[in-house]
């Protein structure tokens, strides 16, 4: 796990989204590297305007559940992963690459890469719609 402190410390949730508890009954936190992706995880999966309190945050790919397989759909898809990408301040905006894995109807899946700041490793993220 990576500790860089610039890339959030956050509470962990679990693969069901239920608070990660560790043997002892103590919370377990996401730190660095794993804040990062689970943060990118919850902005790709909300809606704008889903939090009240911060009606900016979320990417507008839910909107094309159950769209076809078309060009713009695809370019739709890859600039709303993008947007909410570029919106975090600890991804490096020249670095991000989506890849279009699956896109049916019924499921759309994505390689998303890209470059933490001050990190030289680039993330891979897979990630279901």
């Amino acid at each position: 796990m990576t500790r860089d402190p610039n890339l959030g410390t956050d509470i962990l949730f679990d693969e069901e989204g239920d608070l990660a508890v560790s043997r002892t009954g103590d919370l377990v936190l996401a730190v660095g590297r794993d804040c990062l992706l689970q943060d990118i995880r919850d902005r790709l999966g909300t809606l704008p305007g889903d939090m009240f309190a911060h009606t900016d945050w979320g990417c507008g790919i839910g909107r094309l559940l159950g769209a076809l397989d078309t060009p713009l759909n695809r370019a739709l898809a890859i600039r709303y992963i993008r947007h909410a990408l570029e919106s975090d301040p600890r991804v490096e905006d020249n670095t991000i690459t989506i890849t279009p894995l699956i896109f049916t109807p019924e499921e759309k899946r994505f390689e998303i890469r890209f470059t933490p700041v001050g990190a030289v490793l680039q993330e891979v993220l897979t990630w279901d719609i």
